[in-house]
């Protein structure tokens, strides 16, 4: 039963390979492809399971990415005073110190209030985009004139 669950699935009746079957789940509806040929003998289906069981995890986790890199971004340029892609914090005691006095306060403050008295920003983005914005330039770069997508 559990071999049938995880590598099978059934759409309107049907069942379907995750990688191979008659929609190909993987490949068709996701835009991802094995990086190899796969066989019964691979475990694809081997993931956090938790995040299917429950999809409250995936927005904390994905929350908890923007928030991480906006916490990051502060460090980096207003205490550092270097790019956020090349610093190093460890051990330092004013980074240590701030950090410390957003996280005492727990549950006592709302969150965004919080934040944006530490960073003076409400949750964004901007960090993360500038943080990846010289890969997006080379990758944009290095990809010029290719197709890029589905077919």
């Amino acid at each position: 039963m559990t071999e049938t669950v995880f590598w099978t699935c059934s759409i309107q009746g049907e069942k379907v390979h995750i990688w191979t079957g008659a929609v190909g789940l993987s490949g068709d509806m996701q835009g991802v492809e094995p990086p190899s040929p796969r066989s019964e003998e691979w475990c694809d289906a081997a993931t956090k399971t938790h995040i299917n069981d429950n999809p409250a995890y995936y927005y904390n986790y994905a929350f908890a990415t923007v928030f991480k890199f906006q916490l990051h971004d502060y460090i980096a340029r207003k205490i550092l005073h270097q790019p956020p892609q090349s610093c190093n914090y460890a051990d330092n005691k004013e980074v240590g110190t701030w950090l410390n006095n957003i996280l005492k306060k727990g549950s006592t403050e709302d969150w965004r209030k919080i934040l944006k008295e530490a960073t003076g920003e409400d949750i964004s983005t901007r960090a993360m985009s500038e943080y990846f914005k010289p890969l997006q330039s080379w990758l944009e770069e290095q990809n010029r004139g290719r197709q890029i997508g589905w077919e």
